[in-house]
Protein backbone atom coordinates (compact mmCIF):
# COMPACT_ATOMS: atom_id res chain seq x y z
CA UNK A 1 0.00 0.00 0.00
CA UNK A 2 1.72 3.22 -1.16
CA UNK A 3 -1.18 5.17 1.59
CA UNK A 4 0.62 7.96 3.16
CA UNK A 5 3.67 6.68 2.70
CA UNK A 6 5.12 8.79 0.43
CA UNK A 7 4.50 12.77 -0.11
CA UNK A 8 5.04 15.54 -2.62
CA UNK A 9 7.36 18.19 -1.56
CA UNK A 10 8.05 20.20 -4.20
CA UNK A 11 6.20 21.56 -7.61
CA UNK A 12 7.45 23.55 -10.49
CA UNK A 13 6.77 24.51 -13.94
CA UNK A 14 8.35 26.93 -17.01
CA UNK A 15 5.33 29.06 -18.61
CA UNK A 16 3.50 27.68 -21.26
CA UNK A 17 3.70 29.22 -24.67
CA UNK A 18 2.59 28.23 -28.25
CA UNK A 19 6.70 28.27 -28.93
CA UNK A 20 9.28 29.02 -26.13
CA UNK A 21 12.78 29.91 -27.21
CA UNK A 22 14.35 26.89 -24.70
CA UNK A 23 15.07 23.77 -25.71
CA UNK A 24 13.26 20.76 -23.83
CA UNK A 25 16.16 19.98 -22.22
CA UNK A 26 16.49 23.68 -20.85
CA UNK A 27 12.51 23.99 -19.95
CA UNK A 28 13.28 20.73 -17.95
CA UNK A 29 15.78 21.74 -15.92
CA UNK A 30 13.96 24.78 -15.32
CA UNK A 31 11.05 22.90 -14.01
CA UNK A 32 13.40 20.75 -11.79
CA UNK A 33 14.83 23.17 -10.40
CA UNK A 34 11.65 25.66 -9.19
CA UNK A 35 10.09 22.09 -7.94
CA UNK A 36 13.30 21.75 -6.17
CA UNK A 37 13.90 25.10 -4.51
CA UNK A 38 9.46 24.70 -4.06
CA UNK A 39 11.10 21.45 -1.71
CA UNK A 40 13.78 23.47 -0.32
CA UNK A 41 16.09 20.52 -1.60
CA UNK A 42 19.68 20.80 -3.25
CA UNK A 43 19.55 19.15 -6.05
CA UNK A 44 22.81 17.45 -5.04
CA UNK A 45 20.39 15.68 -2.91
CA UNK A 46 18.36 14.33 -5.83
CA UNK A 47 18.82 10.24 -6.15
CA UNK A 48 15.73 9.08 -8.47
CA UNK A 49 14.04 10.37 -11.03
CA UNK A 50 11.00 9.11 -13.26
CA UNK A 51 9.77 9.99 -16.56
CA UNK A 52 7.46 9.32 -19.81
CA UNK A 53 9.61 7.00 -21.60
CA UNK A 54 10.63 8.09 -25.35
CA UNK A 55 9.43 9.08 -28.14
CA UNK A 56 6.89 11.27 -25.50
CA UNK A 57 9.88 12.37 -23.41
CA UNK A 58 13.04 13.87 -25.40
CA UNK A 59 14.73 14.79 -22.01
CA UNK A 60 17.09 11.64 -20.95
CA UNK A 61 17.92 11.16 -17.05
CA UNK A 62 21.94 11.73 -17.48
CA UNK A 63 20.82 14.98 -19.89
CA UNK A 64 19.47 15.99 -15.99
CA UNK A 65 22.41 14.26 -14.34
CA UNK A 66 24.82 16.50 -15.92
CA UNK A 67 22.91 19.87 -16.17
CA UNK A 68 21.74 19.71 -12.43
CA UNK A 69 25.34 18.63 -11.03
CA UNK A 70 23.55 14.96 -9.38
CA UNK A 71 26.43 13.21 -7.95
CA UNK A 72 24.62 9.84 -8.22
CA UNK A 73 20.86 8.63 -9.70
CA UNK A 74 20.43 5.42 -7.46
CA UNK A 75 17.22 4.65 -9.26
CA UNK A 76 15.77 5.74 -12.76
CA UNK A 77 12.42 4.47 -14.56
CA UNK A 78 10.34 4.95 -17.24
CA UNK A 79 6.82 4.16 -18.26
CA UNK A 80 5.61 3.65 -21.85
CA UNK A 81 2.38 5.26 -23.95
CA UNK A 82 2.10 8.66 -23.45
CA UNK A 83 -0.19 10.28 -20.99
CA UNK A 84 -1.88 6.49 -20.01
CA UNK A 85 1.74 6.83 -17.96
CA UNK A 86 0.77 9.66 -15.34
CA UNK A 87 -0.14 6.90 -13.34
CA UNK A 88 2.82 4.98 -13.36
CA UNK A 89 5.30 7.55 -12.79
CA UNK A 90 3.85 8.63 -9.82
CA UNK A 91 4.16 4.37 -8.89
CA UNK A 92 7.20 3.96 -9.60
CA UNK A 93 8.55 6.96 -7.89
CA UNK A 94 6.46 5.57 -4.90
CA UNK A 95 7.99 2.11 -4.92
CA UNK A 96 11.26 3.29 -4.94
CA UNK A 97 11.28 5.44 -2.10
CA UNK A 98 9.14 2.44 0.00
CA UNK A 99 11.67 0.30 -1.13
CA UNK A 100 14.58 2.46 -0.45
CA UNK A 101 15.79 2.29 -3.76
CA UNK A 102 15.95 6.34 -3.50
CA UNK A 103 15.16 8.81 -1.04
CA UNK A 104 14.21 11.87 -3.55
CA UNK A 105 13.29 11.16 -6.41
CA UNK A 106 11.89 13.88 -9.45
CA UNK A 107 9.42 13.14 -11.89
CA UNK A 108 9.34 15.33 -14.79
CA UNK A 109 8.08 16.17 -18.35
CA UNK A 110 8.92 18.62 -21.21
CA UNK A 111 7.37 19.72 -24.56
CA UNK A 112 9.20 21.43 -27.28
CA UNK A 113 6.55 20.93 -29.89
CA UNK A 114 7.63 24.03 -31.86
CA UNK A 115 11.02 22.56 -32.74
CA UNK A 116 9.87 18.89 -32.81
CA UNK A 117 6.38 18.82 -34.38
CA UNK A 118 2.76 18.94 -33.23
CA UNK A 119 0.87 15.67 -31.53
CA UNK A 120 -2.44 16.90 -33.46
CA UNK A 121 -0.73 16.54 -36.62
CA UNK A 122 -2.15 14.70 -39.26
CA UNK A 123 -0.77 15.00 -42.41
CA UNK A 124 2.85 13.09 -41.81
CA UNK A 125 4.19 12.57 -38.37
CA UNK A 126 4.27 13.75 -34.65
CA UNK A 127 6.74 14.39 -32.65
CA UNK A 128 8.86 11.33 -32.94
CA UNK A 129 9.11 11.18 -36.68
CA UNK A 130 6.44 8.67 -36.13
CA UNK A 131 2.74 8.71 -37.00
CA UNK A 132 0.70 11.27 -34.82
CA UNK A 133 -1.93 8.70 -33.71
CA UNK A 134 -1.08 5.05 -34.67
CA UNK A 135 -4.46 2.38 -33.91
CA UNK A 136 -3.32 -0.21 -31.61
CA UNK A 137 -1.23 -3.00 -33.69
CA UNK A 138 -1.13 -6.69 -33.15
CA UNK A 139 2.42 -7.37 -32.18
CA UNK A 140 3.29 -9.56 -35.17
CA UNK A 141 2.23 -6.18 -37.79
CA UNK A 142 4.80 -3.85 -38.67
CA UNK A 143 3.24 -0.39 -37.34
CA UNK A 144 3.74 0.96 -40.90
CA UNK A 145 1.42 -1.87 -42.18
CA UNK A 146 -1.03 -1.67 -39.09
CA UNK A 147 -1.20 2.25 -40.07
CA UNK A 148 -3.07 1.12 -43.68
CA UNK A 149 -6.56 0.06 -42.21
CA UNK A 150 -7.03 3.62 -40.27
CA UNK A 151 -5.08 5.74 -42.10
CA UNK A 152 -7.57 5.66 -45.50
CA UNK A 153 -10.27 6.23 -43.47
CA UNK A 154 -9.56 9.47 -41.96
CA UNK A 155 -8.09 8.67 -38.08
CA UNK A 156 -4.46 10.10 -38.56
CA UNK A 157 -4.66 11.83 -35.47
CA UNK A 158 -5.94 11.98 -31.83
CA UNK A 159 -8.64 14.42 -32.71
CA UNK A 160 -10.38 12.18 -35.52
CA UNK A 161 -10.11 8.87 -32.85
CA UNK A 162 -11.78 11.46 -30.11
CA UNK A 163 -14.19 12.31 -32.93
CA UNK A 164 -15.05 8.61 -33.59
CA UNK A 165 -15.59 7.94 -29.63
CA UNK A 166 -17.54 10.66 -28.88
CA UNK A 167 -20.14 10.08 -32.19
CA UNK A 168 -20.48 6.47 -31.33
CA UNK A 169 -21.32 7.66 -27.68
CA UNK A 170 -23.93 9.76 -28.91
CA UNK A 171 -25.29 6.75 -30.80
CA UNK A 172 -25.19 4.23 -27.74
CA UNK A 173 -26.93 6.87 -25.47
CA UNK A 174 -29.50 8.26 -27.72
CA UNK A 175 -28.33 11.86 -28.30
CA UNK A 176 -29.24 14.14 -30.52
CA UNK A 177 -26.64 16.58 -32.29
CA UNK A 178 -27.67 19.22 -30.17
CA UNK A 179 -27.59 17.31 -26.76
CA UNK A 180 -23.73 16.28 -27.46
CA UNK A 181 -22.90 19.94 -28.69
CA UNK A 182 -24.27 21.64 -25.03
CA UNK A 183 -22.55 18.39 -23.22
CA UNK A 184 -18.69 19.50 -24.86
CA UNK A 185 -19.64 23.20 -24.85
CA UNK A 186 -20.60 23.63 -21.23
CA UNK A 187 -16.47 21.79 -20.23
CA UNK A 188 -14.81 23.60 -22.99
CA UNK A 189 -16.19 26.94 -21.38
CA UNK A 190 -16.32 26.11 -17.77
CA UNK A 191 -12.27 25.23 -18.51
CA UNK A 192 -12.19 28.31 -19.96
CA UNK A 193 -14.07 30.41 -17.53
CA UNK A 194 -10.66 28.39 -15.09
CA UNK A 195 -8.06 29.41 -17.18
CA UNK A 196 -8.91 33.10 -17.28
CA UNK A 197 -8.33 33.71 -13.53
CA UNK A 198 -4.98 31.00 -13.79
CA UNK A 199 -2.02 33.43 -14.73
CA UNK A 200 -0.19 30.34 -16.30
CA UNK A 201 -3.10 29.67 -18.35
CA UNK A 202 -2.37 30.21 -22.21
CA UNK A 203 -5.78 31.42 -22.52
CA UNK A 204 -5.75 33.84 -19.45
CA UNK A 205 -6.94 36.46 -21.89
CA UNK A 206 -8.85 34.81 -24.26
CA UNK A 207 -12.62 34.44 -23.24
CA UNK A 208 -14.98 32.28 -24.53
CA UNK A 209 -18.92 32.01 -24.87
CA UNK A 210 -21.38 30.07 -26.22
CA UNK A 211 -21.44 32.13 -29.56
CA UNK A 212 -17.33 32.03 -29.95
CA UNK A 213 -17.60 28.20 -29.02
CA UNK A 214 -20.26 27.59 -31.70
CA UNK A 215 -19.09 29.50 -34.27
CA UNK A 216 -15.86 27.65 -34.00
CA UNK A 217 -15.04 25.65 -37.18
CA UNK A 218 -15.25 22.11 -36.82
CA UNK A 219 -12.12 20.30 -36.76
CA UNK A 220 -13.60 16.31 -36.82
CA UNK A 221 -16.83 15.88 -36.46
CA UNK A 222 -18.88 16.06 -33.60
CA UNK A 223 -15.43 18.01 -32.58
CA UNK A 224 -14.81 22.13 -32.94
CA UNK A 225 -11.46 24.01 -32.56
CA UNK A 226 -12.31 24.60 -28.78
CA UNK A 227 -12.84 21.00 -28.04
CA UNK A 228 -9.34 19.90 -28.57
CA UNK A 229 -6.05 20.78 -26.37
CA UNK A 230 -3.72 23.25 -27.19
CA UNK A 231 0.03 22.41 -28.72
CA UNK A 232 2.53 24.10 -26.73
CA UNK A 233 5.62 23.92 -25.21
CA UNK A 234 6.48 24.01 -21.50
CA UNK A 235 7.54 21.11 -18.84
CA UNK A 236 6.52 20.48 -15.20
CA UNK A 237 7.66 18.70 -12.64
CA UNK A 238 7.55 17.20 -8.80
CA UNK A 239 9.55 15.85 -5.89
CA UNK A 240 8.46 13.00 -3.94
CA UNK A 241 9.98 11.69 -0.33
CA UNK A 242 9.05 9.65 2.23
CA UNK A 243 6.37 10.68 4.47
CA UNK A 244 8.89 10.78 7.32
CA UNK A 245 11.54 13.47 5.68
CA UNK A 246 8.39 15.64 4.13
CA UNK A 247 7.37 16.72 7.03
CA UNK A 248 10.34 17.92 7.90
CA UNK A 249 10.76 19.96 4.79
CA UNK A 250 7.50 21.56 4.66
CA UNK A 251 3.72 22.04 6.66
CA UNK A 252 2.13 21.16 4.07
CA UNK A 253 2.94 17.65 1.75
CA UNK A 254 0.36 16.16 -0.19
CA UNK A 255 0.37 12.30 0.65
CA UNK A 256 -0.43 9.87 -1.95
CA UNK A 257 -3.05 7.74 -1.48
CA UNK A 258 -3.05 5.38 -4.17
CA UNK A 259 -1.80 5.34 -7.77
CA UNK A 260 -2.90 2.82 -10.48
CA UNK A 261 -2.13 1.48 -14.10
CA UNK A 262 -3.52 -1.28 -16.05
CA UNK A 263 -2.94 -2.63 -19.99
CA UNK A 264 -4.86 -5.28 -21.40
CA UNK A 265 -5.32 -6.69 -25.15
CA UNK A 266 -5.65 -3.91 -27.83
CA UNK A 267 -6.46 -1.10 -25.21
CA UNK A 268 -2.90 0.50 -26.01
CA UNK A 269 -3.44 4.14 -26.49
CA UNK A 270 -5.96 5.53 -28.58
CA UNK A 271 -7.37 2.14 -29.42
CA UNK A 272 -10.00 1.46 -31.79
CA UNK A 273 -9.53 -2.28 -31.90
CA UNK A 274 -10.61 -3.48 -28.60
CA UNK A 275 -12.85 -6.41 -28.30
CA UNK A 276 -16.28 -5.76 -25.55
CA UNK A 277 -16.89 -2.00 -24.58
CA UNK A 278 -15.10 0.39 -27.17
CA UNK A 279 -16.40 3.54 -24.86
CA UNK A 280 -14.51 2.64 -22.04
CA UNK A 281 -12.16 4.93 -20.98
CA UNK A 282 -11.09 3.83 -17.47
CA UNK A 283 -11.60 -0.07 -16.74
CA UNK A 284 -14.16 -0.09 -13.71
CA UNK A 285 -11.99 -2.73 -11.92
CA UNK A 286 -9.04 -0.12 -11.74
CA UNK A 287 -11.17 1.95 -10.81
CA UNK A 288 -12.56 -0.10 -8.33
CA UNK A 289 -8.68 -0.81 -6.75
CA UNK A 290 -8.41 3.38 -6.90
CA UNK A 291 -10.49 3.94 -4.47
CA UNK A 292 -9.97 0.92 -2.31
CA UNK A 293 -6.23 1.31 -2.16
CA UNK A 294 -6.67 5.13 -1.01
CA UNK A 295 -9.09 3.90 1.88
CA UNK A 296 -11.87 7.21 0.16
CA UNK A 297 -15.12 6.96 -1.85
CA UNK A 298 -15.98 8.95 -4.86
CA UNK A 299 -17.86 11.21 -2.11
CA UNK A 300 -14.86 12.10 -0.54
CA UNK A 301 -12.99 13.66 -3.70
CA UNK A 302 -13.35 17.38 -3.25
CA UNK A 303 -11.53 17.96 -6.90
CA UNK A 304 -11.01 15.84 -10.05
CA UNK A 305 -8.12 17.26 -12.64
CA UNK A 306 -9.30 14.64 -15.46
CA UNK A 307 -6.64 14.18 -18.88
CA UNK A 308 -8.36 15.99 -21.11
CA UNK A 309 -7.09 16.03 -25.14
CA UNK A 310 -10.72 16.38 -26.35
CA UNK A 311 -13.33 17.92 -23.95
CA UNK A 312 -15.22 14.62 -23.94
CA UNK A 313 -12.66 12.86 -22.03
CA UNK A 314 -13.94 14.65 -18.94
CA UNK A 315 -17.38 13.88 -20.07
CA UNK A 316 -17.02 10.21 -20.20
CA UNK A 317 -14.37 10.31 -17.52
CA UNK A 318 -17.06 11.59 -15.12
CA UNK A 319 -18.80 8.01 -15.74
CA UNK A 320 -15.62 6.01 -16.16
CA UNK A 321 -14.74 6.56 -12.85
CA UNK A 322 -17.65 5.88 -11.05
CA UNK A 323 -18.97 9.38 -10.67
CA UNK A 324 -22.08 9.71 -12.80
CA UNK A 325 -23.51 6.66 -13.93
CA UNK A 326 -22.92 5.31 -17.64
CA UNK A 327 -25.09 7.57 -20.02
CA UNK A 328 -25.25 10.27 -17.77
CA UNK A 329 -22.47 12.51 -17.62
CA UNK A 330 -23.88 14.59 -21.15
CA UNK A 331 -27.24 15.46 -19.01
CA UNK A 332 -25.09 16.23 -15.84
CA UNK A 333 -22.55 18.80 -16.90
CA UNK A 334 -25.42 20.56 -18.97
CA UNK A 335 -27.37 20.76 -15.84
CA UNK A 336 -24.84 20.13 -12.36
CA UNK A 337 -21.67 21.57 -14.59
CA UNK A 338 -17.89 21.28 -13.40
CA UNK A 339 -17.36 24.28 -12.43
CA UNK A 340 -16.72 26.06 -8.97
CA UNK A 341 -20.41 25.39 -7.06
CA UNK A 342 -20.51 22.33 -8.80
CA UNK A 343 -20.72 19.10 -6.92
CA UNK A 344 -17.26 17.94 -8.32
CA UNK A 345 -14.72 20.62 -9.63
CA UNK A 346 -13.23 19.30 -12.63
CA UNK A 347 -10.08 20.73 -14.33
CA UNK A 348 -9.69 23.87 -12.63
CA UNK A 349 -6.27 25.03 -13.73
CA UNK A 350 -8.21 24.69 -17.40
CA UNK A 351 -6.72 21.38 -17.91
CA UNK A 352 -5.04 20.79 -20.96
CA UNK A 353 -8.10 22.97 -22.97
CA UNK A 354 -7.28 26.04 -21.63
CA UNK A 355 -3.75 25.99 -19.08
CA UNK A 356 -1.76 23.81 -21.37
CA UNK A 357 -0.80 20.58 -22.36
CA UNK A 358 1.69 18.33 -20.72
CA UNK A 359 0.44 14.92 -20.49
CA UNK A 360 -1.71 15.41 -17.68
CA UNK A 361 1.76 17.04 -15.53
CA UNK A 362 -0.06 19.87 -15.32
CA UNK A 363 -2.97 18.61 -13.78
CA UNK A 364 -1.05 17.05 -10.78
CA UNK A 365 0.60 20.17 -10.40
CA UNK A 366 -3.39 21.45 -9.68
CA UNK A 367 -4.41 18.95 -8.00
CA UNK A 368 -1.48 19.81 -5.21
CA UNK A 369 -2.01 23.30 -5.13
CA UNK A 370 -5.83 22.43 -4.72
CA UNK A 371 -4.89 20.70 -1.58
CA UNK A 372 -1.82 23.36 -0.41
CA UNK A 373 -5.10 26.07 -0.54
CA UNK A 374 -3.11 27.97 -2.90
CA UNK A 375 -4.65 27.52 -6.35
CA UNK A 376 -6.31 30.40 -8.60
CA UNK A 377 -9.72 28.83 -8.22
CA UNK A 378 -9.29 27.23 -4.85
CA UNK A 379 -12.11 25.04 -3.90
CA UNK A 380 -12.80 25.36 -0.59
CA UNK A 381 -11.63 23.46 1.83
CA UNK A 382 -10.20 20.76 -0.43
CA UNK A 383 -8.73 17.35 1.24
CA UNK A 384 -8.80 14.81 -1.48
CA UNK A 385 -7.80 15.10 -5.13
CA UNK A 386 -8.09 12.52 -7.82
CA UNK A 387 -5.84 13.23 -10.67
CA UNK A 388 -7.25 10.79 -13.85
CA UNK A 389 -5.91 9.80 -17.62
CA UNK A 390 -7.02 6.96 -19.48
CA UNK A 391 -6.68 3.23 -19.71
CA UNK A 392 -6.20 2.48 -15.66
CA UNK A 393 -3.34 5.87 -15.12
CA UNK A 394 -4.50 7.58 -11.91
CA UNK A 395 -3.59 8.87 -8.75
CA UNK A 396 -5.57 9.68 -5.57
CA UNK A 397 -3.75 12.67 -3.13
CA UNK A 398 -4.66 14.23 0.23
CA UNK A 399 -3.31 16.69 2.52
Amino acid sequence: MIRREVAIVGIGQTGYAKALPSTAWELAVEAVLAALADAGIDPADVDGMCRFAPPFEPVSEPMLVRALGIPELRFFAESPLGGEALGAVIAHAAAAIMAGLARTVVVYRALSQSKGGRFGRADRAGPSGQPAAAPSADIVVPEEDNRSFAWPYGLMSPGQLFALWARRYAAVHGLTDEDLTTALGSIAITQRRYANNNPAAMMRDRKMDWDDYRSARMISEPLRLFDLCLENDGACAYVLTSADVAGSLRADPVYVLSATQTLSPYREPMGIYADGELLELFPPATAGRLFEQAGVTRQDIDVAEFYDATSYMPLRSLESYGFVPDGQAWRYVAEAGTGPGSPLPVNTHGGHLSEAYLHGMNGVLEAVRQLRGTACNQVAGAEIALVGAPAGSAMILAR
